[in-house]
C-alpha cells in the first residue's frame, strides 16, 4: 500500500487556544513527567477508516478506540481533572482532521480527493495527558485508506430529435455515475467517419453537447430517420472511460388535417418481474379536427407479427415482462423498439413513424445468489476439497458428517459452468442458512437444485433435502427439518431437478411460519450405510406467489376457468362443464377409461420457450373419494401434467394431487430443460397443457387452472 508522506508540524500553541485550561509549559518539552500518581490510559489510539466512511468523533481521553467510556479510558488515581497539552502532528496539512477541545474529528470525505486506490494517509497525533502536575504520553494514529473507482455508464447515450430541432442539446453525463462521487468531465467527442452528414457541435461548460441540427435540416429526407454515431470519453481525476453516442434525426413535417405529434420518441422502462405494462400510443399527440386517433402498421424490431407477451388492443400496447424471463441476465437489459404510424379515423396520417423504446431490466431473482451464497459453485475461492475448517465451500457444516469422504467442488460435478458439488457416502450434511431472512405472508417460493447420481442405492439412496426454519423458544411450531424430501428418481448419470414449494397462504403448508427465516440443507442420511455418490449444481430459490395469475396466464382466453362453456379437448372418459353452486367447473369421470383421462387446454402461441420455467396452479377435487377410499380420511391421489405439441412433450417436475374429498390447490413446476422429450423451439409449436387423471372409476371437479412463467 502506498502511503503519502507529509511534514511534521508542531501544534502545541494552536491547541492551547482551543482547549480549556490548557495548562503545562507553553512551548515546552513534550517529554512527560512520570510519577506514581500520574494519569493512566489503556494504550494508544490506533484506527483505520475508508475514505467513504462518515464523519467520526474520537475522545482523546477515551478508550483505545476513542469511545467516551469503557475499558481503557484515561483515569487519574487522585481523581484530578485531566487535560491534554503539547499536541503535535506528523502532518503539515490537517485537512480532514479537526481538534475540538478533548475531541478529534475525522472527516474522510475531505481527504478522499487526495487518495487513489491502494493509497493511504496516516496522521499521528501525539499529546500529553496531564492532571496539572503529572503527565503521561499518548498517540492517536489514524489511517485513511483510499478507494478510487472508474466512472460507469449505463449503456450508450441516445439522442432523438426531429429535423426542425435547431440546436439540440444532450447531457453527456446522463446515465454516468462515479462511486467516489468525484467531479466528471466529458471530452473528445468524435464523429464516426461513416456518418451520412457532418453536424457541427460544441461541448459547453455543463458537459452538454450542442448539435447544430439546422445545418443538416434540408438534407434529412422526408419521413426518414437518419442516424449519426459518435464516441467520447468521460473522466474523473484518474480514470477515463469510452462511451458511444447515437443521434437520431427524424425527417418529419406537419401534415394538414393529420394528428400533431408533440414527441416522436417515446421511452419506457420496466423490470422483468413487473406486472403487465400498458402504453397509450396516442400520448403526447393532438387531433386538431376532433377526429379519433388510430394507430397503424405497428412493428417490433422490424417485424409486424408481435411475439407472445406483446399485444395491441386499439391504441393501447401491452407488454408482459414475464414473457422475457430467462432472456435477461441480472444487471443486463433487453430493448424492444416499436415503430408505428399515427393517423385519424378520417384517413389522415401524420408524417413519419413514431417510436416507443421499452427497456426491460434484468433482476437477481435467485434468492440463493441474492443471499450471497455460491449458488452455481463457480466461485473460484471454494474450488477443491471441502472441510469444516480450511474450505467450507460457503456452507455451514451440519451435525451429520461422519461418513462423508471426499466432498469437493470440482469440474467433474458441473452441470453448467465449470464447477459443481461432489458428495459421497452415507452421512453428509451441508447447510445454507438464512436464504430468506423473513418469510412473507401469502407468498410462494420454489426451491430447486440439480442432482446427478453416480451411485444411488436403496430407499435412502438420494440425499434428503430439508427446507427448515428457526422457531422461537417456546413456540408450538415445528422447525420442519424432517418434513423435507428426497428426489424419488434414483437414475444414474442423468441430471434431474428436485423442486420443493414453500406456501405461506392460508391453506399453505407453511402458513403460520411468516417472518421466520428459511434454511436449506443437503443431507445424506442413510442408516443402511448403502452409500452413494452424487453431483449437485445450480441451487435456486424464487418467489412467485405475488404474481397476478390472471394478468400473466398463458392459457388461451382463460380456458382453465371453464366459464365460457367452451369445448374442452379430452381423451377418454366423460368430460363436461357443469354448474356447481353457480360456478362453472370441469367434471371428469374416468370410469371405463383404461389409461385414464387426459384433458388438454390450449396455450397461447409462442408462450413456451427453450429454457423456460413455468408454474401451474389449479384446483382439483376427487368427488367420490369416500367411495373409492376410506371415508373421512385425507387420502392423497396424484395426477400428472405435461406441456405438449401433440408429438413431443415437457413433463412437470412433480405431481398434482387431491387430498381426501375436499378441494385441493396444487402448484406444479415445469422446467423445460429438465422435462423436455426433445430439443425443440417450442415457440414455433402449437402447445397445450395436458392434465392426466389416472385414478380408476374416479370423478373429479377441475377448476381455476392457470399457467404462468416464473424465473
Amino acid at each position: 500500500m502506498k502511503t503519502i508522506p507529509k511534514t511534521k508540524f508542531l501544534l502545541a500553541s494552536v491547541a492551547c487556544t482551543v482547549i480549556t485550561a490548557c495548562g503545562g509549559s507553553s512551548g515546552g518539552s513534550s517529554t512527560p513527567e512520570v510519577s506514581s500518581n500520574a494519569p493512566t490510559h489503556g494504550g494508544d489510539i490506533v484506527l483505520s477508516y475508508s475514505e467513504k466512511d462518515p464523519f467520526k468523533r474520537l475522545f482523546l481521553l477515551g478508550t483505545p478506540t476513542g469511545e467516551d467510556s469503557g475499558e481503557g479510558v484515561a483515569t487519574d488515581m487522585d481523581g484530578d481533572i485531566l487535560r491534554i497539552n503539547n499536541i503535535s502532528s506528523n502532518l503539515e496539512d490537517m485537512t480532514g482532521f479537526e481538534i475540538d477541545g478533548l475531541y478529534l474529528g475525522i472527516r474522510p470525505s475531505a481527504i478522499a480527493p487526495m487518495l487513489d486506490t491502494d493509497e493511504s494517509l496516516t496522521m499521528s497525533l501525539t499529546y500529553d495527558i496531564t492532571d496539572g502536575s503529572n503527565t503521561i504520553a499518548r498517540t492517536a494514529t489514524i489511517t485513511i485508506i483510499g478507494e478510487d473507482v472508474a466512472p460507469e455508464a449505463e449503456g450508450d447515450l441516445i439522442g432523438n430529435f426531429t429535423r426542425d430541432a435547431g440546436t439540440a442539446v444532450l447531457d453527456l453525463l446522463k446515465g454516468v455515475s462515479d462511486g467516489d462521487e468525484e467531479p466528471l468531465t466529458a471530452l473528445n467527442v468524435e464523429a464516426d467517419s461513416e456518418n451520412p452528414y457532418t453536424i457541427p457541435f460544441t461541448i459547453n461548460e455543463n458537459n452538454e453537447l450542442e448539435l447544430d441540427i439546422s445545418s443538416v435540416e434540408s438534407q434529412i429526407p422526408d419521413g426518414e430517420k437518419v442516424t449519426f454515431n459518435y464516441t467520447y470519453q468521460v473522466k474523473d481525476h484518474r480514470f477515463e472511460i469510452d462511451r458511444n453516442l447515437v443521434v437520431n434525426v427524424l425527417g418529419v413535417q406537419d401534415i394538414p388535417g393529420a394528428p400533431l405529434i408533440l414527441n416522436y420518441f417515446l421511452e419506457a422502462n420496466a423490470n422483468e418481474t413487473d406486472t403487465v405494462q400498458v402504453y397509450d400510443l396516442t400520448q403526447e399527440t393532438v387531433e386538431r379536427e376532433g377526429d379519433a386517433i388510430v394507430i397503424n402498421n405497428l412493428i417490433l424490431d422490424g417485424e409486424s407479427e408481435l411475439p407472445y407477451g406483446v399485444e395491441l388492443d386499439g391504441n393501447m400496447l401491452s407488454v408482459d415482462p414475464h414473457a422475457f424471463f430467462n432472456e435477461i441476465e441480472n444487471g443486463q437489459s433487453k430493448v424492444l423498439e416499436f415503430l408505428f404510424e399515427v393517423a385519424d379515423d378520417a384517413g389522415n396520417t401524420a408524417d413519419g413513424h413514431r417510436s416507443l423504446v421499452v427497456t426491460l431490466n434484468g433482476e437477481q431473482t435467485n434468492l440463493v445468489a441474492a443471499a450471497g451464497f455460491n449458488a452455481d459453485f463457480e466461485d473460484a475461492q471454494y474450488v477443491g476439497p471441502l472441510d469444516a475448517t480450511n474450505n467450507t465451500g460457503g456452507f455451514v457444516w451440519g451435525w451429520a458428517g461422519w461418513a462423508c469422504p471426499n466432498p469437493e467442488i470440482t469440474t467433474t460435478s458441473a452441470r453448467t459452468g465449470d464447477y459443481g458439488l461432489h458428495m459421497q457416502g452415507s452421512f453428509c450434511h451441508f447447510e445454507l442458512q438464512n436464504i430468506v431472512a423473513s418469510l412473507e405472508n401469502d407468498q410462494k417460493y420454489a426451491m430447486s437444485y440439480w442432482l446427478n447420481n453416480t451411485a444411488s442405492n436403496g430407499a435412502n439412496g438420494n440425499p434428503y433435502v430439508p427446507l427448515f426454519t428457526t422457531v422461537p423458544d417456546g413456540s408450538s411450531l415445528d422447525n420442519r427439518f424432517w418434513l423435507g424430501g428426497r428426489y424419488f428418481d434414483q437414475s444414474l448419470n442423468t441430471w434431474m431437478e428436485h423442486v420443493q414449494i414453500i406456501d405461506t397462504g392460508d391453506a399453505g403448508t407453511w402458513d403460520g411460519y411468516e417472518t421466520l427465516p428459511v434454511h436449506f440443507g443437503l443431507l445424506k442420511y442413510d442408516e443402511s450405510n448403502a452409500g452413494g455418490e452424487h453431483n449437485i449444481d445450480d441451487l435456486n430459490m424464487v418467489k412467485y406467489g405475488h404474481y397476478d395469475l390472471a394478468a400473466h396466464d398463458m392459457l388461451v382466453d382463460n380456458a382453465g376457468l371453464f366459464d365460457d362453456a367452451q369445448t374442452v379437448t379430452s381423451d377418454g372418459g366423460t368430460v363436461e362443464i357443469r354448474d356447481v353452486d353457480d360456478t362453472q367447473k370441469l367434471f371428469v369421470d374416468t370410469t371405463g377409461a383404461a389409461d385414464g383421462v387426459t384433458v388438454s387446454l390450449p396455450v397461447k402461441a409462442g408462450a413456451i420457450k427453450t429454457s423456460g420455467r413455468y408454474a401451474v396452479v389449479m384446483d382439483a377435487q376427487l368427488i367420490n373419494h369416500d367411495t373409492l377410499h376410506t371415508a373421512g380420511e385425507s387420502t392423497v391421489v396424484l395426477y400428472e401434467l405435461t406441456l405438449s405439441n401433440g408429438t413431443d412433450s415437457i413433463a412437470a417436475n412433480g405431481s398434482g394431487m387431491t387430498k381426501g374429498a375436499e378441494i385441493t390447490t396444487s402448484d406444479i413446476i415445469i422446467t423445460e430443460e429438465f422435462g423436455r422429450s426433445a430439443e425443440i423451439d417450442w415457440a414455433e409449436q402449437s402447445m397445450s397443457l395436458n392434465i392426466k387423471l389416472s385414478e380408476s372409476d374416479a370423478q373429479y371437479y377441475i377448476d381455476n387452472v392457470r399457467l404462468i412463467a416464473i424465473p
